[in-house]
Parts: structure tokens; sequence; C-alpha cells
């Protein structure tokens, strides 16, 4: 049943493409995004999780 409806179809074959073409935008957008991070900032980032310190944001989340 769906390989006659699929055989009938016109213009499927396009939307793998645009698929591919959105994915591989997205994937060198957010490799561009990493590569050009602040060393510093991913640095603080990476020793977040063991700092001892706790963080100020200027306000309290818990009341």
């Amino acid at each position: 049943m769906f390989k006659e409806v699929f055989a009938n179809m016109t213009g499927v074959a396009v939307w793998p493409i645009i698929a591919m073409f959105i994915f591989m935008a997205l994937f060198f957008a957010i490799v561009i995004w990493a590569v050009r991070l602040d060393k510093k900032f991913v640095h603080k980032m990476k020793n977040l999780p063991l700092d001892s310190e706790p963080l100020n944001n200027g306000g309290d989340r818990n009341g």
C-alpha cells in the first residue's frame, strides 16, 4: 500500500535533500560557534561543577 502511494507522489525526492542541507547548515553553525567560544568562558564552565564557591546571581530562586 505505502509503495503505491509513494510511487505516485511527485516531488518527494527533494525533501531528503532539503533535510540534508538544513542538517549540514545547523551542524556547521554549531561547530563554528563552538570554535569561536571564549576560552576563559569554556574553562569557567568546565570547572563550575567542581567549584565549591556558590554562585551569586543577584537573586535567590528559593524565595
